[in-house]
């Protein structure tokens, strides 16, 4: 483990702070006499609350916060100790004694170009100057700079030949070269100069770490400790030991006794991260170390750590908005480009995937892991010859590697080669071949070959014992050769043998279902709750589970338990927000959403529903603002530039959002959703050349697809080329007959004056699908509006039948029907203002019937109240009009028709309206 470098001991630290110039009042001062007497004693907690309160009595106190400073730097606070040290220069201190400090804390954080932009060099060869040279070129380093890190060096070693910090530079140098032995001397050279020099004697049990001397260095770590019992990061280089050698319980005991020491140290939490994800304690990895990287955001070892654990928790996503950080700041990290692209490669980018990959194969064509990651992708590309090529170079590189000879097997077994199993079964056969034997007993089940998984399972078990993953994979068998009692029983021994197991407990819950039993099925969930009580996937299913019964009061329980167990977890808070989202219920879906965001500001999903939760509420500004993140965090992805286009034709930017579409369509060039967008808005632009363009083009990529037939026709409707449209629409239907498609046609027929044209494809298409809901509401539309009442009501009539409580149906079926003289129309109308009182076309249609039957006056009444919803709607206010001429008020009626003819409206029955108008005054 790397320190953080530091040019002299804590007691030496605070004999130089006498040195500096006093800052504040009596009291302040005092307390810092006081802080400095406890930390001469090693009181260090007693000293820091007394540093707090010489700060809080005096905030410019410069001397009392650099010493509250170091020690928070001492104790890997190092958020906290930056931010004392700029104050101690913001107070006063002058800043070639604190920017060293500073450029510690910012190195203890791996933020090596801050280091460079914020401290520049000192051009003094004062030991504090010479110092912060020496840490600028640390800094160097860290960003791959080697040379100027080499001349900064020279430079610092010929002005102070016997500066600690120096020499620890160089050694550090010297790993860069990779020359250990260099770098040894270089410490040795150091610690003669300072034998107390704390991370020279950290960096050398590094470097004896990594040179294969795991005792030699536990040795200087506890060296380390000797010297300064409250070295919390020497605990911390003990547990990388024993993490290294898997003595996890010895590891968790150093990284608590660091913690301890410093309660918000990072690195110590990072570590403890480390160590439940070695343990397998997934969740509770990922929970702490949502909580490092909340106080440290750019910490690239947490960020690696978070990368891996998202990775193992099934989200490609996430991991790689972590793994982009980490290899724009190390771009030669291997392990990191490694999953970087195996997580694009997961989410189905093979073309980026091999992009990421492809620096490292250049330069590191010899690492089997890169090797196995470059198989993979070729794996996904169908490329099983090249991904076999792959395999067989890195299982010559590591011929004892299970892993390797595991994925050479599948390789081989992708392309029906005979070996394919000789290596699965050699894998298996070497230490840590679980996965091939797994493979083998995968490869098998979808083979169909039952019994032989049966014996594969027999095999392993023999091997590794029994375990619940075996005992599920048995079950599985044995449902493939329908023996459910055995399977179940199989099923049951996993969860007996490891009652949270929950595949099994899923598996079994499917046989529940199958036999109509969901109460059984909700048990099995309950009883991994009962071994697990914050079991995530347990809890999900149960809310799925009341959501198949339409049980929404036990589905929202669920996911709200589920989201209060675990703070971090993304899944139950996007389920939540999109059920309320869907109920309507936008502004606690934007909420939810905005609580998801919160917990994982960088998460592609969260940020997604949040946009789209906010363009759901019109908040047009901030989904593009939400939309505009995702871009960010995705910057060779196409799928969020179609979505922040979305946002941006919503808030009518058509010019803006045919740039994000066109900056979509150069990563992607085939992207189907951003043709179409980017096609949409040059009809709306009247840019119809260009909209024929993209169709052809589409029409080219895709010809299968009847999605560039249709937007040649959408183009060829806006430009009233009729005939063009429907020959488009014809043969985007040939290609992929659809309801759709016939009412676009329809609309097309009806503007070229030819309806009847277009019912009747309509209706041909009704004889073969009958439950075309949307198809028949369309035909009984457009049928009502041609005053076909008698064929509209029937259309209306089973429209109601599959859909009883539907507003426009019942409404638009009262109409039809009253303009035949049927009297059950009166009876939909009741039913459609029961549903919607305050409608002004219900009340209408309701008023107007009543008026027609005789029942004038609340009739009149109705329309009244509809006029006054809806005072602009020129038809409601003509038939108010006649049912007061009706009711024999014709002066007011004269009066209503007059404002109404002079208004200018045009609406439907307006030669009525004249026509009654006329009556009127001949009277």
């Amino acid at each position: 483990m790397t320190s953080v470098p530091a040019a002299r001991s804590l007691p030496a630290l605070i004999l130089a702070a006498g040195l500096l110039v006093a800052c504040g009042g009596e009291d302040s001062a005092e307390l810092l006499k006081d802080a400095r007497a406890k930390l001469a004693a090693g009181d260090y907690k007693t000293a820091t609350i007394e540093l707090k309160n010489a700060v809080a009595k005096d905030e410019r106190n410069a001397e009392a916060r650099f010493e509250l400073g170091k020690l928070y730097l001492a104790q890997l606070d190092l958020a906290s100790a930056e931010k004392e040290f700029r104050r101690a220069r913001e107070a006063g201190m002058a800043a070639n004694v604190v920017n060293p400090m500073i450029a510690r804390a910012l190195l203890g954080q791996r933020a090596f170009q801050r280091v460079l932009d914020e401290l520049p060099a000192a051009a003094g060869n004062d030991p504090d100057s010479i110092t912060l040279q020496a840490l600028r070129a640390t800094a160097e380093l860290g960003v791959g700079r080697k040379d100027d890190a080499r001349k900064s060096l020279q430079h610092a070693l010929q002005a102070a030949p016997d500066n600690a910090d120096v020499h620890l530079a160089l050694a550090q140098l010297a790993l860069a070269d990779k020359d250990p032995g260099q770098a040894m001397q270089e410490l040795d050279e150091t610690l003669r100069i300072d034998p107390r020099h704390r991370d020279s004697l950290l960096l050398k049990g590094d470097v004896l770490r990594t040179t294969g001397k795991p005792a030699e260095a536990a040795a200087v770590y506890r060296e380390v400790l000797r010297l300064d019992p409250m070295h919390s990061g020497a605990h911390l280089a003990l547990a990388g030991i024993a993490i290294t050698e898997n003595k996890l319980d010895d590891a968790r005991q150093e990284v608590d006794s660091a913690l301890k020491i410093s309660p918000r140290s990072v690195q110590a939490r990072y570590t403890r991260a480390l160590i439940d994800f070695r343990e397998k304690h997934t969740d509770r990895a990922h929970d702490e170390i949502a909580s490092v990287l909340k106080a440290a955001p750019d910490y690239l070892p947490a960020l690696l750590l978070g990368g891996s654990i998202e990775y193992a928790l099934g989200n490609p996503q996430m991991a790689e908005t972590y793994l982009n950080k980490v290899v724009a700041a190390t771009p030669n990290n291997l392990y990191a480009v490694r999953m970087l692209a195996a997580s694009q490669l997961r989410q189905g980018r093979m073309d980026d995937a091999a992009s990421t990959l492809a620096p490292a194969l250049r330069t590191a064509a010899q690492d089997p892991g890169v090797l196995i990651v470059a198989g993979e992708i070729a794996l996904a590309r169908k490329d099983f010859a090249k991904a076999s090529a792959y395999f067989e170079e890195a299982a010559k590189r590591d011929p004892a590697s299970a892993a390797i000879r595991t994925e050479l097997g599948i390789s081989r077994l992708a392309q029906g080669d005979s070996r394919a199993m000789t290596d699965l079964h050699a894998a298996a056969g070497m230490e840590g071949g679980s996965r091939a034997g797994t493979v083998i007993i995968l490869s098998q089940l979808e083979d169909k070959q039952f019994d032989a998984a049966l014996a594969s399972i027999a095999a392993l078990e023999k091997k590794q014992g029994p375990g619940a993953a075996t005992w599920n994979y048995r079950g599985a068998a044995y449902l493939g050769k329908r023996d459910t009692a055995r399977a179940r029983d199989s099923f049951d021994q996993a969860v007996k043998l490891e009652p949270a197991f929950f595949p099994a407990a899923a598996n079994l819950a499917q046989l529940d279902l199958a036999d109509s039993q969901p109460a059984n099925a909700a048990g099995r969930f309950e009883s991994v709750l009962k071994a697990d009580p914050k079991n995530l996937n347990a809890m999900l299913a149960l809310a799925d589970l009341g959501l198949r019964r339409r049980d929404e009061k036990t589905y929202v329980s669920w996911l709200e338990k589920a989201a209060a167990v675990h703070p971090q977890a993304l899944a139950p808070r996007l389920a939540l927000s999109r059920y309320l989202l869907a109920k309507g219920n936008r502004n606690k879906a934007l909420a939810m959403a905005r609580e998801a965001v919160d917990a994982h500001p960088d998460d592609p999903a969260a940020l997604d529903l949040l946009g789209a939760t906010q363009l759901a509420l019109g908040d047009m500004p901030n989904a593009q603002g939400s939309y505009k993140k995702l871009v960010e965090l995705q910057p060779r992805q196409p799928a969020p530039l179609a979505k922040l286009a979305a946002a941006q034709i919503a808030a009518k930017d058509l010019d803006g959002a045919a740039r994000n579409l066109q900056d979509a369509l150069r990563i992607q060039p085939d992207f189907l959703e951003a043709q179409l967008m980017l096609g949409g808005i040059e009809i709306q632009r009247t840019h119809f050349d260009s909209t024929l363009a993209i169709a052809r083009q589409i029409q080219k990529q895709k010809p299968d697809s009847p999605a560039g037939f249709t937007l040649e026709g959408d183009a060829a409707y806006a430009r009233k080329d009729y005939a063009g449209a429907l020959s488009a629409y014809d043969r985007a239907q040939r290609l992929a007959p659809s309801g759709p498609l016939l009412i676009r046609e329809l609309e097309v027929f009806t503007a070229a004056g030819r309806p009847e044209a277009g019912e009747k494809h309509l209706a041909d298409w009704l004889a073969t699908h009958p439950q075309d809901v949307r198809v028949r509401a369309a035909l009984a539309e457009s049928l009502l509006k041609r005053s076909q009442y008698r064929a509209a009501s029937e259309q209306y009539l089973v429209l109601n039948k599959s859909a009883p409580d539907n507003l426009v149906v019942l409404n638009n079926l009262a109409w039809s029907l009253s303009e035949m003289n049927d009297g059950r129309a009166l009876g939909y109308a009741e039913q459609a203002l029961k549903l919607k009182p305050d409608n002004p076309t219900v009340m209408d249609t309701l008023g107007w019937i009543l008026v027609q039957r005789g029942q004038t006056e609340r009739g009149i009444k109705l329309l009244r109240q509809a006029l006054t919803k809806a005072p602009d709607a020129g038809d409601i206010q003509y038939h108010y009009a006649a049912a007061l001429a009706k009711s024999g008020d014709t002066a007011r009626a004269r009066l209503e028709l007059d404002q109404l003819i002079k208004s200018g409206l045009d609406f439907s029955q307006k030669p009525a309206a004249l026509s009654l108008m006329q009556t009127l005054n001949s009277r």
